[in-house]
């Protein structure tokens, strides 16, 4: 499962990992779905005869499996002769178990179909709705708008949105971001701060490890961070901010915040506003059916998966949703003739 959320076949979820090494892991949800599934066979079959059929098919077809990618890994090691005559040993005798257990299909082993059938739907509308967001996705230059966030910081007639306001990016992209993210800041409610905070988490292989970097692009309000956490680290973004704040401003990269009005006496950091982005799929896109529906059920499985306000620490702190269009493909066109009056 870590794989295949790395791989980005599968919607991100919550793991939480007991040691120092990053193999031994715990994903609540995989857990409580194998409990579930687990507690719905026992009471279903009731006898070990129907689990004994579900459990072979799944075993044998496992090890079809295996012997898959055994071939496309020894394709990159030894000759193709080799590699195929490797795999093909292991696969006559799979192949023997796996129609011996497919007898039992109505036995039990239906189960285990079902169960990778489902699994497989679910990798096949994630990896094809990232697809197809990715062929549309339009990232922007965040230089080409400094002089339109710098006159906006300094456009006192338009309210003061928030000291501080933080977007996290999902995509690192040296010197570009998500066009959605500058549509939210200057198109949707004009958002007025002192400083536009733009932040990227990369999990890193190595259990603690706690790095960042900045790019100011040469202003004083304009903050690209990178957070380099280690994967047994929390992302608890809202508090690493609070320390590059304050190791920008000792190095006066950052000018102080002074809060008039406060319980810390002298304090210099304002307040932060997180904005979260949430897609939703514009209907005025032209997609073929099947894709529209594959994006939706992306869309929905989304939903229902661990929110970015948990994952990045980001209970307790001010953030707000914000829904922007998701236009993919050629927008429809419209064809409206005006009506004359007669008099």
């Amino acid at each position: 499962v870590s794989e295949a959320i790395k791989l980005k076949l599968l919607p991100r979820l919550k793991i939480i990992y007991p040691g120092s090494n990053i193999g031994q892991m715990y994903i609540p949800a995989v857990n409580l779905i194998l409990w579930l599934a687990c507690s719905a066979i026992v009471l279903a079959f009731r006898t070990s005869t129907h689990m004994e059929a579900a459990y072979g098919l799944s075993i044998t077809i496992t090890m079809l499996m295996t012997t898959i990618l055994l071939l496309f890994y020894l394709l990159d090691k030894i000759p193709a002769w080799s590699a195929y005559l490797i795999s093909l040993f292991f696969a006559a005798i799979e192949v023997v178990f796996f129609f011996s257990s497919a007898a039992k299909f109505f036995h039990g082993g239906y189960v285990a179909v079902g169960m990778a059938v489902f699994l497989l739907c679910i990798m096949i509308i994630w990896e094809r709705g990232n697809e197809i967001k990715e062929a549309t996705a339009e990232q922007v230059s965040l230089e080409k708008y400094v002089p339109q966030l710098k006159a906006l910081k300094e456009d006192t007639s338009v309210p003061m949105y928030q000291t501080n306001v933080v977007f996290l990016t999902s995509d690192r992209v040296d010197g570009e971001i998500n066009r959605n993210i500058i549509y939210s800041i200057l198109d949707k409610q004009p958002k007025r701060a002192n400083v536009y905070w733009f932040v990227n988490v990369q999990v890193t292989d190595e259990p603690f490890t706690q790095e960042y970097s900045v790019d100011m692009l040469g202003t004083d309000f304009i903050v690209q961070v990178q957070l380099y956490l280690g994967f047994h680290i929390s992302q608890e973004v809202n508090v690493y901010l609070r320390q590059i704040v304050h190791d920008l401003m000792k190095t006066g990269r950052l000018p102080k915040q002074p809060q008039r009005y406060s319980l810390t006496p002298g304090r210099e950091v304002g307040d932060f506003q997180f904005v979260l982005i949430q897609e939703e799929l514009s209907n005025v896109s032209e997609l073929k059916k099947w894709d529209r529906q594959i994006m939706q059920a992306k869309l929905a499985i989304k939903n229902l998966t661990t929110s970015p306000e948990s994952w990045f620490g980001l209970e307790y702190s001010e953030v707000k949703y914000e829904s922007v269009p998701l236009i993919i493909g050629p927008q429809r066109k419209t064809h409206l003739v005006e009506r004359k009056n007669r008099s």
